[in-house]
């Protein structure tokens, strides 16, 4: 059994070391397509927005796991470049909803531009069986992750 697990790192190194040179190939496609200068919460805090739509403070505090007045300081400063925008939710007036606004909008436009870029340029080289297979394999190792999960694997002092 020694020998597999080997042989399974070994594949693993490589595949990690292919997917880091991609995603640092794609950042740098990315840097150069967008020129927003959003901090990664902030990215995380406009995702969660696009894929639910109208939502909480509440919500986006719990998904990110800060506090609601940390999300209120990313939403102020998202809100004054007009990324987004604030309303009082009418059904309960101590909630405050938060949508995308036009900055927001055309962020997420540009975003979907990029993405069929990389996908003209470097997927549509791959032949469609080989893309649903690799497709499959990602989304049965993320089912794995995620059922699995690490913080089961780790102790009170972060050792595993």
């Amino acid at each position: 059994m020694a020998k597999d697990e080997e042989l399974i790192y070994k594949h693993v190194e490589e595949i990690n070391e292919a997917i880091y040179s991609m995603d640092s190939h794609f950042i740098k496609l990315h840097q150069n397509l967008i020129s927003d200068e959003l901090s990664p919460k902030q990215i995380i805090v406009l995702d969660f927005i696009n894929k639910n739509g109208l939502v909480t403070i509440g919500q986006i505090a719990s998904y990110m796991n800060i506090t609601s007045s940390a999300v209120g300081q990313l939403v102020s400063k998202l809100e004054e470049q007009h990324y987004v925008s604030r309303s009082i939710n009418p059904e309960n007036r101590r909630e405050i909803l938060v949508s995308l606004n036009t900055s927001g909008i055309k962020y997420f436009e540009r975003e979907e531009e990029i993405k069929r870029l990389i996908i003209s340029r470097y997927y549509s080289k791959l032949e469609l069986s080989e893309i649903v297979q690799l497709k499959e394999v990602v989304q049965k190792l993320n089912q794995i992750v995620l059922k699995e999960g690490i913080i089961h694997e780790i102790n009170d002092k972060g050792e595993i």
